[in-house]
């Protein structure tokens, strides 16, 4: 009997053991077994727009520079100049909100003997007149000279919505982008499908249109000013399906 016992035990292990091999030899992914890859199906392209306007706003920069024996006529000078160039800024339409202070300074002046004394004190008091009629510009210049402005640091031109101007570059970019493909995948012997994903790849960068310096006496002839053309850019890539 316990012969017996011992030989169902030794059948039943043995059965265990072929059941437990049986299940480590399961088929498993073939090595090398080809893989479903949708960028495989698709052409990407990067294309630039760029759209040409004529800017709409002037930044005008220009101050006024005095130099006095001592602080309190310096200042009492200063202040009465700025004070006629901003009364005659505004008498010609511009708005308070669009004439803002960018520079005051004081400083003492030195005589060139050694030891160097303080032989009086220099104010300045600097404005960015922002110009929304771009035919008042020139007015701009010459109404502030004729009222003691001293200096005429520059101008600028700019876009008053650049948002929609660089929208307006990315939407010629896409079509740009469309028309490649086409070429390509009509090279290729193959069908343009939907558009899978658009990325902006316009680089990120403040725009700024030009600037020039430049200093002049009042006179009485009107200063002309010029404000031309601006391109604006933008760079998109377009990954497009093919069939």
């Amino acid at each position: 009997m316990s012969q017996t016992l011992r030989t169902l035990g030794a059948g039943a292990l043995g059965a265990f053991i072929v059941a437990v091999a049986a299940l480590s030899v399961r088929p498993g992914p073939v090595i090398g077994a080809p893989a479903t890859d949708p960028a495989a199906h698709t052409i990407t392209v990067s294309a630039s727009g760029k759209v040409t306007l004529i800017p709409d706003v002037a930044r005008v920069h220009l101050g006024v520079t005095v130099s006095k024996p001592s602080v309190k006529a310096a200042r009492d000078a200063g202040a009465k100049a700025m004070t006629d160039i901003i009364a005659a800024i505004k008498a010609l339409g511009v708005a308070d909100a669009d004439i803002q202070t960018t520079n005051l300074s004081l400083y003492p002046q030195y005589s060139n003997g050694s030891p160097p004394k303080v032989v009086g004190y220099q104010i300045s008091e600097q404005v960015q007149v922002t110009v929304r009629d771009l035919d008042k510009a020139g007015d701009v210049v010459d109404a502030a000279t004729a009222k003691g402005a001293t200096d005429v640091n520059g101008i600028s031109f700019e876009i008053a919505d650049p948002v929609k101007a660089q929208n307006e570059a990315r939407a010629a970019a896409v079509v740009a982008a469309r028309a490649s493909a086409q070429a390509m995948a009509t090279a290729g012997n193959v069908t343009l499908g939907a558009v899978v994903s658009i990325t902006d790849a316009t680089p990120v960068s403040p725009i700024f249109y030009g600037y020039g310096a430049a200093q002049r006496d009042a006179a009485a002839i009107a200063t002309p000013v010029q404000p031309g053309t601006q391109d604006l850019s933008a760079t998109v890539m377009v990954v497009f399906e093919i069939d």
